[in-house]
């Protein structure tokens, strides 16, 4: 990563502090800013809506359709293969136009395809759906963390940061208890449902950004 140098003035650098103090500082610089603070809240409810129904929900639907150990592991095989070709897709293309727009379309599709995932009757059809949805996922996370770190302030970096990874590893658990609770109460089909519309919020959020909506990444320089 290349960082940008520090151009603020002395006085309008974040002062060290606590970790508390650091936390609420990133909290405050997201809240400010036009396009950070859409594309965090857009993170942190595709996060709560899809990371329980893929890590959790998914060994409960394939308990629930007899699909087998086998079953799972093709499913989240082909899981990791989209992610893995969504980074490959990236490294070539280095760099995609409209990133904004293209964030929140690939978001829409990953809602999608997991939301449809417990609705069809076949394990290889699981398995091809949860492909898309690796590789939606991929490309939307790496465009929308793209836009934070080229957007943030290098001073605000690892304070932005440090929320941002408070939502994907400290909030998003949270989910989990409730993705097999509302399973075993109703079964996957309509979690799942629910979920990828929940997530789906995320999509509403970031179209509703004028920021989001333009954003842009910048074109890699020659070295």
């Amino acid at each position: 990563m290349r960082i940008r140098p520090l151009v603020a003035p002395v006085t309008e650098r974040p002062e060290p502090g606590t970790a508390r103090q650091d936390l609420l500082d990133g909290l405050r610089y997201i809240r400010r800013h036009r396009l950070i603070g859409p594309l965090v809240a857009v993170g942190a409810i595709c996060e709560l809506g899809l990371t329980g129904t893929l890590n959790v929900g998914m060994v409960l639907l394939n308990a629930e359709r007899g699909w087998g150990p086998s079953g799972y592991g093709w499913i989240v095989s082909s899981f990791s293969a989209g992610a893995a070709a969504s980074a490959a897709l990236l490294a070539i293309a280095g760099w995609l136009p409209r990133a904004g727009l293209m964030m929140a379309g690939t978001l829409l599709a990953g809602c999608a395809g997991a939301a449809t995932i417990a609705l069809v009757p076949t394990m290889w059809l699981a398995a091809v759906l949860a492909a898309a949805v690796g590789l939606c996922a991929g490309v939307f996370g790496s465009l929308d963390t793209a836009l934070i770190q080229t957007a943030t302030d290098p001073a605000y970096l690892g304070r932005v940061t440090s929320v941002v990874m408070l939502t994907m590893v400290g909030l998003a658990p949270l989910s989990y208890p409730l993705v097999g609770a509302a399973i075993g109460a109703w079964g996957a089909a309509p979690v799942f449902v629910a979920c990828g519309i929940f997530a789906g919020l995320g999509v509403a959020i970031a179209l509703a950004s004028d920021a989001v909506r333009q954003a842009e990444l910048p074109r890699q320089r020659p070295v």
